[in-house]
């Protein structure tokens, strides 16, 4: 596919296939269409050529209406949780189907509690998100996506901003929802560390192509050019931590 923003290109011939049930990582530098891609597969960016297939259905050519029929099938993770500050855990996970679709609350709360439970998070339900640690936000973000029964679930940077402690325990969380909810997980990251412990492929951006790499251990092996540039600071860390280990007395 390509697609662009004004004059400039993002996407350049990029080809990317998630298999169903599988946790996809997408990585690369800051600026090469990582996030574009998610916006182009919900439908909230127009390709300038190439096509969107979502679970076998053929995107190309559709409306607005459809689009959000689409939509349905997906729920997005934000980077930043993207949680109403002045509503509770149970009121952000249930935000959509009554604010927007104006579904009757006890119907929703009964579907938002459901998921609380199913997340660990219902002891949570009456609190603000500010009262939550980043983790636990996260966890809220997911809730919300979760409240549609999605079939695929797309990551956008979910461990930036977090410590070490919570970028496992997301990563945890998303191994975990992908395990027990049967979803197709797309997970946009910079975070090689995170990729690592969560991907089942991975694919490395840049200027506008995808590389297909494989399964993560294959970024420490591939001599790929795109490779190596990318992940040389992450090789250099891992060299330093094994010189370290092995100058410490036995």
């Amino acid at each position: 596919m390509w697609a662009s923003y004004g004059d400039k290109p993002v996407l350049r011939g990029l080809t990317v296939n998630c298999e169903a049930q599988q946790i996809t990582a997408l990585v690369g530098p800051s600026g090469s269409g990582k996030s574009t891609i998610l916006r182009v597969a919900m439908g909230l960016h127009a390709t300038d050529k190439g096509f969107v297939v979502v679970d076998g259905e053929h995107c190309e050519d559709y409306t607005e209406r459809r689009w959000r029929e689409v939509r349905r099938k997906m729920g997005l993770v934000f980077q930043n949780s993207a949680l109403f500050d002045s509503l509770t855990v149970l009121q952000n996970v249930g935000f959509f189907p009554f604010y927007v679709e104006r579904q009757p609350w006890r119907k929703v709360r009964n579907r938002a509690e459901e998921i609380l439970r199913e997340l660990g998070l219902q002891d949570s339900a009456n609190k603000l998100p500010n009262q939550l640690s980043g983790g636990m936000q996260r966890r809220v973000a997911l809730a919300r996506s979760l409240v549609y029964h999605p079939k695929i679930l797309l990551y956008d940077e979910p461990t930036t901003g977090l410590d070490p402690l919570n970028i496992d325990i997301v990563s945890d969380m998303i191994v975990e929802t992908a395990e027990r909810f049967g979803v197709t997980s797309i997970v946009v990251s910079h975070d090689l560390q995170a990729i690592t412990r969560v991907a089942d492929e991975v694919i490395i951006i840049g200027n506008g192509i995808g590389h297909s790499i494989g399964p993560p251990t294959a970024l420490l092996q591939s001599q790929e050019p795109e490779v190596l540039e990318f992940t040389r600071a992450w090789r250099d860390q891992i060299a330093h931590y094994a010189e370290y280990v092995n100058h410490q007395p036995q």
